[in-house]
């Protein structure tokens, strides 16, 4: 008795087998083989499995930043290699106490980067002495045509060392829990074409939550 091969049944599954050929592979299974009937039913498995993929969907959280991560891993031009660094535009701490206070009270440092249409918002909180600070951060505006500030690519860098990696949620938020280090930046990459660079100040200026002496 003649077999036919899984292929063969592979087509028959798919209902692409030529018709007397489908015909003949019936009668084939009615005359009681065995060995066909197993490949039939084991084609029939992953026919079923392979219609059951197109309904997996990975968490919308987990997609969009794997989609940030690939976009920002293609090759860069020559172009790219410009480092365009965000000035500081507000610093809380440079702020002026009210005439006749001596004291207020910091818990945190706020700090607004802004250059052309892109801005971006941060606020550092670290105690003295600590091993671990918080960095929580807003894209108020990407600078880019036609591209919010959802699913852009931030990466806490010290020095050439990416500390951390995370990427903007529909509302252009960030933040990191890091390990306290000197000369941090932060890198947004809007595009393969069009990256921001952040200069953080350096963690040991932030006083711990309390009264600080002001003049």
């Amino acid at each position: 008795m003649d077999h036919f091969t899984v292929e063969q049944w592979a087509d028959f599954v798919r209902q692409v087998t030529a018709p007397d050929v489908s015909a003949r592979m019936q009668r084939h299974l009615d005359s009681g083989c065995r060995d066909c009937a197993r490949s039939l039913s084991t084609m029939k498995k992953v026919a079923e499995l392979a219609g059951r993929e197109a309904t997996y969907e990975p968490e919308s959280g987990i997609l969009r930043i794997v989609k940030t991560l690939f976009a920002a891993s293609q090759p860069a031009t020559s172009a790219d290699q410009v480092r365009e660094i965000l000035p500081l535009v507000f610093d809380s701490f440079a702020q002026p106490a009210m005439a006749g206070v001596r004291t207020a009270i910091a818990t945190s440092r706020q700090l607004l980067y802004r250059k052309g249409g892109c801005c971006i918002d941060i606020r550092i909180e670290h105690v003295p002495g600590s091993k671990e600070a918080i960095l929580v951060g807003q894209v108020l505006d990407s600078g880019q045509q036609g591209r919010d500030a959802a699913s852009i690519l931030v990466e806490l860098m010290s020095g050439d060392k990416v500390i951390a990696s995370t990427a903007t949620t529909s509302y252009g938020e960030f933040q990191f829990l890091f390990p306290a280090e000197r000369q941090l930046e932060l890198c947004f990459g809007i595009s393969s074409q069009n990256i921001f660079w952040i200069k953080i100040p350096p963690l040991e200026n932030i006083p711990e939550s309390g009264m600080v002496i002001t003049d």
